[in-house]
């Protein structure tokens, strides 16, 4: 019998958006007034075993009147150390809702850890399945155990963004019975190896801006790849990144520009790069934009394999997921006119690199996970997808309603609307677009509230 560990805990520091590092990325969080720990089950798939360990959640019950909240809103945490959320639309519906507000970390997340270190052997329970499974239990004793005066037909709703944004849209496909509606933002519910839409739709976006801005980011890109060459020390120096193999130093430099626009930054990383009237001006903006968007250590595969529990590090345990079931592999747009990328970045690297970090031959079977969760195909009532325009992410997900579907669909069309982009809180410089379908969102989940208690009332009668 494994031993589960109550790992002691510790405050994770804020940092920078990285995309070795997960999807989502981080943001200032309010803190929780409670936090507490969940006994969930370590194995779902066997009903023989009685292996536990502890998972982490938070409570914010702000917009509870009385003794008992009208509904609950859960966040699904992912690919991150989840020590809350921060403002936006998750408060938003609370506060409408008169709901209490439940946030549960992904287990081998954060603190939520199944055992003592990420050898490979310990990370076989971390993937889609048992995230989902997890999630179903924790609403099920939550219920039945009648926590913080929750009923049992206290009505729920569900939502994540990004890979809990597939996870809610996932969730909502499997067990439709425990919740009455989901959002899921940015959700890739698409499983993809060879993700080179990503790369084209960085182009795209930054194409919005200016041709101007494409032409400048492909020119450094070409300054750095020919340096690399001829003396890569000095390149890799010039980034702080010299321990880096120049393939993954490669990769680092594609999430730069990637960073900035999946960070909702487009426009200012265009600002910057169009201010300058010389090639070394562009490449110095780009390497100050590095030292805001990237972890330079993150990129190198003896990184990967380091098994140490660090609540502040995902790395290893994404990488994982990704190599297993999803891919999310951000290759270079095969036509490199429409390229942010070194053409260098093929699948084949990504192959060896889930090879060599977890020491046995694995790669993401793209078409069964699809087949088991539906891809593109999928079809379920009472959820949302919605996405922006400028998200890389969006290839990945759904943008558009289809004939014969239930869901909803919103398109976030405007300037810098990128990842998630409709979970932040919101601002007054906020485009209308995106005001209008925050309400648009908010104004369904009230309509399945009042469906529900309708519902409920004809029962009792």
């Amino acid at each position: 019998m494994k031993i589960v560990i109550l790992l002691v805990l510790v405050m994770s520091s804020l940092g920078r958006l990285t995309y070795r590092n997960g999807l989502f990325g981080r943001e200032e969080i309010i803190k929780a007034k409670n936090t507490l720990w969940f006994e969930q089950k370590l194995d779902h798939n066997d009903p023989t075993s009685k292996e536990v360990f502890n998972q982490r959640y938070h409570i914010y019950d702000d917009y509870v009147q009385g003794n008992q909240p009208e509904a609950v809103v859960l966040y699904i945490c992912g690919e991150w150390t989840c020590d809350g959320i921060g403002q936006g639309l998750t408060f938003d519906a609370a506060q409408q809702l008169k709901a209490i507000i439940l946030v549960l970390e992904h287990r081998y997340f954060g603190q939520s850890q199944p055992f003592r270190d990420w050898s490979t052997p310990n990370l076989k329970y971390l993937n889609i399945h048992q995230a989902l499974d997890d999630i179903a239990y924790f609403i099920q004793n939550t219920k039945a155990q009648g926590r913080f005066n929750i009923k049992p037909d206290t009505p729920w709703i569900h939502l994540g963004g990004s890979y809990p944004g597939a996870l809610s849209a996932w969730f909502r496909y499997k067990y439709p019975h425990l919740t009455i509606g989901g959002l899921a933002s940015s959700a890739v519910v698409r499983a993809v190896a060879c993700y080179h839409e990503y790369d084209m739709q960085v182009y795209l976006s930054a194409l919005e801006s200016s041709q101007e801005c494409v032409d400048r980011i492909q020119s450094v890109n070409q300054k750095i790849e020919d340096d690399l060459a001829t003396d890569p020390v000095t390149i890799k120096a010039a980034f702080n990144a010299t321990e880096l193999k120049d393939i993954e130093f490669l990769s680092m430099i594609a999430d730069i520009y990637a960073g900035m626009v999946q960070g909702r930054k487009r426009s200012k990383m265009c600002e910057r790069l169009e201010r300058g009237t010389t090639l070394q001006e562009w490449f110095d903006e780009v390497v100050l934009m590095a030292q805001e968007t990237v972890n330079q250590e993150s990129y190198g595969s003896e990184f990967l394999k380091d098994i140490t529990i660090d609540f502040t590090k995902n790395s290893r345990q994404w990488t994982y997921q990704t190599c297993i079931e999803v891919g999310y592999f951000q290759t270079a747009n095969p036509n490199a006119e429409q390229s942010t990328r070194s053409q260098q970045l093929v699948l084949d690297f990504f192959r060896q690199l889930c090879e060599y970090s977890y020491g046995i031959s694995i790669f993401p079977d793209e078409e069964r996970t699809n087949a088991y969760f539906g891809g593109l195909d999928i079809n379920v009532d009472h959820l949302i997808f919605s996405n922006g325009s400028d998200d890389p992410w969006q290839h990945a997900s759904i943008t558009k309603w289809k004939q014969g579907k239930e869901y909803d669909v919103k398109y976030i069309k405007c300037k810098d609307c990128s990842h998630c982009v409709d979970l932040k809180a919101s601002s007054p410089q906020d485009p209308p677009e995106l005001t209008q379908a925050r309400q648009e969102i908010l104004a369904i989940f009230q309509q399945w509230i009042n469906e529900y208690k309708q519902q409920q009332s004809q029962i009792i009668e």
